[in-house]
């Protein structure tokens, strides 16, 4: 017992030598940045910036980058693990292991995913050595010591950000990964980051943040990030932000974008559905879909030729429409709503057909009779592939039902037919 005592008061000991040595430091840094004899020299401001980094660093600077929770102990030897939680971060498990000084974030492989850093010696360590760095390189200072000392608050920034994202603090997640863009992009490194531009997008939309989502998903669409797909982020960006003028200025963002990649399939596919949201006129749209369909012709995608045929029914071209219809049938034969809406269309035309023979009478009468019977009977097979397909979609029993009710008298089978679907919808209703 007493020789664990001895091993705790030693830990301790330790620990807050530690701790007087950083409030030596801190205070001697505080002087010398208003000494009138050292705050104009460089070697002051980066001597504060490296104090800085390692304030920050000093909770996690006994453990490697990657390691395992097994094998903690070893390296956190002697601190008390206060707590264990779970969480969940995107989708996944992690056990969160709670120290007075961090949080350790373990995925179900049992290795620390990310860390989160609760407490220093010194409030916000990493903005003072950023802006330590800037007035070092502001006097003239050594630039390759300020690029080295950038590089590692980049890294010390982006690890601040991921633990924070771990945590679910989205704003504080954007604010540590602006910084180290901040760090990167200075002119003593000269480096700029695509991914960490784009990361401050995609987390300040998780955040709902639009306009900050706008912003960094434009800077990284000017250094081609993502070639096209960018502006699809774009696009959400800016319509999320909800008004009139802004569902405008997505549509001219992705209209822009379309003359810049006109084969980008992700720009294709969110103009069409933009167009399709705002009620645009079919003819403006059908060609953007061709030229979609030309981008995914080694994707198969049966939704494109779907969204066509009834584009094409809207301007009342059925033929066309039938085609595009039938496409999609043959790319995806295990879609219903395309056999529905070809044995809709099928249907509909019988219906026009009659309507449009009121006034005939005799044999004229009888010839526009059989042409409705026959678009009537061409609708039943692509209808029960429908309904094969979704037998609990009610439209396509009711449709069966309605055009089986014309043909009940034909025969005992049509009867029969027209019995089974009538009592389905009656059972689905």
């Amino acid at each position: 017992m007493k020789k664990i005592l001895t091993a705790i008061l030693l830990i301790m000991s330790v620990h807050a030598g530690y701790s007087q040595q950083f409030a030596k430091n801190i205070s001697k840094s505080n002087e010398d940045i208003v000494n009138p004899k050292k705050k104009d020299n460089p070697k002051t401001w980066i001597d504060r910036a490296d104090l800085m980094r390692k304030i920050y660093d000093e909770p996690t600077s006994k453990m490697p980058d990657i390691v395992r929770e097994a094998e903690l102990p070893l390296f956190l030897r002697g601190e008390q693990l206060l707590s264990t939680e779970q969480t969940t971060v995107d989708g996944s498990e992690y056990k969160v292991l709670v120290y007075s000084n961090k949080e350790l974030y373990v995925d179900g492989e049992g290795i620390v995913a990310a860390v989160r850093i609760t407490k220093t010696e010194i409030d916000n360590p990493l903005d003072k050595a950023l802006e330590a760095y800037v007035k070092a390189s502001e006097l003239g200072g050594d630039t390759k010591k300020i690029r080295e000392g950038l590089d590692a608050l980049n890294a010390a920034f982006s690890k601040y950000a991921f633990g924070e994202y771990y945590a679910g603090n989205f704003a504080a997640t954007v604010d540590g990964f602006k910084k180290a863009i901040e760090c990167s992009s200075h002119p003593a490194v000269g480096r700029i980051d695509t991914g960490l531009i784009y990361n401050v997008g995609f987390i300040a939309m998780r955040s709902n943040d639009y306009k900050t989502a706008e912003e960094y998903y434009k800077k990284a669409a000017e250094y081609n990030y993502q070639e096209g797909d960018i502006y699809a982020s774009i696009y959400n960006a800016i319509r999320s932000q909800g008004t009139k003028n802004d569902t405008v200025r997505a549509g001219d963002a992705l209209m822009e974008a379309y003359k810049k990649y006109p084969t980008n399939l992700s720009i294709l596919g969110t103009l069409v559905n933009h167009y399709l949201g705002i009620g645009e006129d079919p003819k403006i749209i059908i060609p953007i879909l061709h030229d979609a369909q030309k981008a995914a012709s080694d994707q198969k995608n049966a939704s494109l030729y779907y969204v066509e045929g009834n584009l094409h029914m809207q301007l009342k071209d059925e033929e066309s429409a039938i085609k595009a219809y039938e496409a999609a049938i043959e790319i995806d034969p295990q879609g219903a709503n395309a056999y529905y809406m070809l044995g809709t269309l099928y249907y509909n035309r019988g219906v026009n057909i009659l309507n449009a023979s009121n006034d005939k009478i005799g044999k004229e009468y009888e010839i526009e009779i059989e042409k409705a019977n026959t678009e009537f009977k061409k609708s039943i097979e692509p209808l029960e592939n429908a309904f094969e397909l979704n037998p609990k979609e009610r439209a396509f029993a009711d449709a069966l039902r309605s055009v089986y009710f014309r043909f009940r008298d034909e025969n005992p089978e049509m009867q029969a037919n027209y019995e089974k679907y009538k009592t389905i919808c009656d059972e689905l209703e």
